[in-house]
């Protein structure tokens, strides 16, 4: 019976599969925003994990078990980072795909007789100690993952805090009023980037939980919007910018949430890109909508690390590994904003042709009306 049970597992390990796909795409929500690569991840190898226990039907010396077991938590902790590493998953939807997995191995190995109480046992033990592993890690990384974004926003929030204080101390020992006015535009400069950062945080917190972001619609030029973004940008960064844009382009659109994804694509674009080398700004008019595009040179991004760039509080690796700080907001408040404007976004990333964000916004916009 060990031996029927275990060759119906390897040989419908694929039958399994789908069906647990199939149902997945149709309970959890968010299991439609992956791929089917993405969305099995470790769970062939989990299956073949199984069925190895069940072929050794509980039949191992103590040195097999304790390998077997060390095995077991290695996938599931593997399924548990990626859940919390790659998609929008909450905790209890990486617990339901396991409920699911476990109906859908007994409907597709009961097919063909009932199974003994043994191997129903190892399968429920198997599942549940893969679930207990899974949530194990994915909380783990969803904390290790609100740590440093933690780490980061506390720190990026005392820059202009403090560039604030010491302006308006230099102000009080100061007798000039030219000096003055100069001191005073860079207290209103800081502050400016203060607001923007508590925007961002909590237009991206409306994004991450699925609400729309809440723009004022009205008629706007994204040529002039555009460059009075890149002004403020070159005397920052200096003179590296280029604008591409056909004079004047019309149109309706909650200004200053485009305004704000520009400023993060064109931040990105600073943080990320190759030093000193040229970021350009693009605008283009189509039919009926209009195609804004931000690109810098540098190291290209990896197409599997492309899916997690617009969600909250995730960074590529590459990001990761440039050492440079980031939130893990801008990106996901860009989104918001497109879809907003029921627009798209897509990224092009190649090496030798640097990375572009493109935004697809249609002229005219009754998302307001919504």
């Amino acid at each position: 019976m060990e031996a029927i049970c275990t060759g119906r597992l390897k040989d419908k390990k694929e039958k399994v599969l789908s069906l647990w796909e199939a149902r997945s795409l149709t309970e959890i929500p968010s299991a439609c925003l992956s791929g089917s690569l993405i969305l099995r991840n470790s769970l062939p190898v989990y299956l073949e994990h199984l069925s190895d226990a069940l072929a050794a039907n509980r039949k191992m010396d103590v040195k097999s078990v304790n390998a077997h077991d060390v095995e077991g938590v290695r996938i599931g902790k593997l399924h548990g980072a990626d859940r919390a590493d790659n998609t929008t998953y909450q905790l209890t939807e990486l617990i339901s795909e396991y409920h699911i997995l476990r109906e859908v191995i007994f409907q597709v190995l009961e097919t063909d007789g009932q199974m003994s109480l043994l191997e129903r046992d190892i399968i429920l033990d198997s599942i549940e100690q893969a679930v207990n592993d899974a949530a194990v890690k994915f909380s783990e990384v969803h904390a290790e993952i609100q740590q440093k974004f933690i780490d980061t926003l506390t720190h990026d929030l005392k820059n202009p805090i403090s560039a604030a204080k010491l302006n308006a101390q230099l102000i009080k020992k100061s007798d000039s009023i030219e000096k003055h006015a100069t001191l005073s535009d860079r207290i209103v400069g800081s502050l400016n980037r203060l607001e923007a950062m508590i925007h961002d945080l909590l237009d991206a917190g409306r994004v991450r939980a699925g609400e729309p972001l809440t723009l004022l619609y009205s008629e706007c030029d994204l040529d002039s919007v555009v460059r009075d973004v890149v002004l403020e940008m070159a005397s920052i960064h200096g003179q590296r910018f280029i604008v591409n844009s056909p004079a004047a382009v019309w149109g309706t659109w909650g200004c200053d949430g485009v305004r704000r994804a520009i400023e993060n694509l064109i931040g990105n674009a600073v943080k990320y890109g190759a030093d000193g080398a040229p970021i350009t700004v693009s605008v283009k008019k189509g039919d009926k909508a209009v195609s804004l595009s931000v690109h810098n040179e540098g190291v290209p991004i990896p197409e599997n690390e492309v899916q997690i760039l617009f969600k909250q509080h995730r960074r590529s690796k590459s990001a990761e590994a440039s050492g440079t700080r980031g939130w893990g907001l801008g990106l996901t408040v860009v989104k918001g904003v497109v879809e907003a404007h029921r627009g798209e976004i897509h990224v092009e990333s190649a090496k030798g042709r640097g990375t572009s964000f493109i935004l697809d916004l249609p002229f005219s916009n009754d998302a307001s009306a919504v």
